[in-house]
């Protein structure tokens, strides 16, 4: 299998280490009963959700370039960062495991839901060495005491986000091109998707530069201003076409700057994971009319942004608009309910459980 990028810039495949471990290209689609309850017909979607039938989602395209260096350079562990309910963190021990590398997660405090909840279960399940931090301050001693205590390992930052990861989007945008080629969809004005630790927003700027396309990304903001900013963004942007440059002459020269991209502040709620009620109605709605399950620290955010453009006129033209969605659509209900619960975690993670929020396990 030969993907875009290698296909593009045949160079990098020679530099550049990568492994499969998801089904692409992943399916775009119409949204046509939800473009009709909000008055916008030209509604689009790419289903990164399905991008991997064991675990999907945004994570696995950068991980095909993360664990692949980590392999290269013979690393036993996998070291992350998070907040409690990571899906990056789930994603990278799933996996990590597929790989023959054992994953430890630090974790950074957030408000509790059910699909955190959920998801530090499945942390557990699948054996990542669980460190949850009752503060910022005391989750980045236990990362210093994490990297003391497993030797040889692999540092990958929060949401999995480098020049080399960034990769596995601009990757995506280069799929995006073939598909619009192929005449699955129309060549959208305007692309909305998550941007928490800014790889994929990143890596959709310099694809859809690369590939042609007039696109315009706008990166929602869901997480701290650490994390996401406009600054971040294009460094990031920058510093990953000269990373490929320095592989492949033949890619581009080009530079980018803040004019380059959107960056939508005005959904994140104040607080990484925080369930906003434009979040929450936007997940409803596309649940009501598509079918299609989303959650409310990323994507629900993110579709709220879209259907405020839409509320606020949208595109004059009515051009089309795409939602990338990021989720993993994979079903892990029924192993939650063998996790033996709570208290199978560490001690310093069950207070996380203070309250059950699970509805399937009450």
């Amino acid at each position: 299998m030969t993907i875009p990028l290698f296909k593009s810039y045949p160079a990098l495949e020679k530099h550049v280490p990568w492994i499969s471990l998801g089904q692409y290209p992943t399916p775009v689609q119409k949204l046509e009963n939800l473009g009709r309850a909000v008055g916008y017909p030209e509604l689009w979607i790419k289903r990164d959700d399905l991008s991997s039938n064991i675990y999907g989602g945004n994570k696995i395209r950068k991980l095909e370039f993360a664990i692949a260096d980590a392999l290269n350079k013979k690393k036993k562990y996998m070291i992350t960062v998070g907040g409690i309910g990571t899906n990056h963190g789930l994603a990278t021990t799933i996996h990590c495991n597929r790989a023959g590398i054992k994953t430890a997660l630090v974790l950074i405090p957030q408000p509790i839901t059910e699909k955190v909840q959920e998801n530090l279960l499945l942390d557990q399940h699948f054996g990542a060495d669980i460190n949850v931090g009752r503060s910022t301050m005391e989750a980045y001693l236990r990362a210093v005491w994490v990297m003391l205590t497993h030797p040889n390992f692999y540092l990958l930052w929060a949401g999995g986000t480098s020049p080399l990861s960034t990769l596995g989007y601009v990757n995506a945008a280069l799929e995006l091109k073939q598909q619009i080629d192929a005449g699955l969809l129309p060549e959208p004005k305007y692309v909305f998707g998550a941007t928490g630790s800014m790889g994929t927003t990143a890596g959709l700027i310099v694809g859809c530069r690369l590939a042609g396309l007039k696109s315009r990304i706008v990166g929602v903001k869901v997480s701290m201003d650490a994390y996401s900013n406009v600054k971040g963004t294009i460094s990031l942007c920058n510093r990953t076409i000269q990373m490929m440059r320095k592989h492949d002459p033949s890619v581009p020269d080009m530079r980018f700057t803040a004019s380059d991209f959107d960056l939508e502040p005005g959904f994140f709620g104040g607080e990484y994971g925080r369930v906003t009620p434009e979040g929450r109605a936007a997940v409803d709605l596309i649940k009501k009319t598509e079918g299609i399950g989303l959650e409310t620290t990323y994507t629900g955010k993110t579709l709220a942004a879209m259907l405020d453009f839409i509320k606020k006129g949208g595109s004059p033209d009515g051009a089309p608009l795409l939602f990338w969605n990021t989720y993993n659509s994979v079903d892990y209900s029924e192993t939650i309910k063998k996790c033996g619960g709570f208290k199978t975690l560490p001690k310093s993670a069950q207070w996380v459980f203070k309250e059950n929020l699970i509805s399937y396990l009450k």
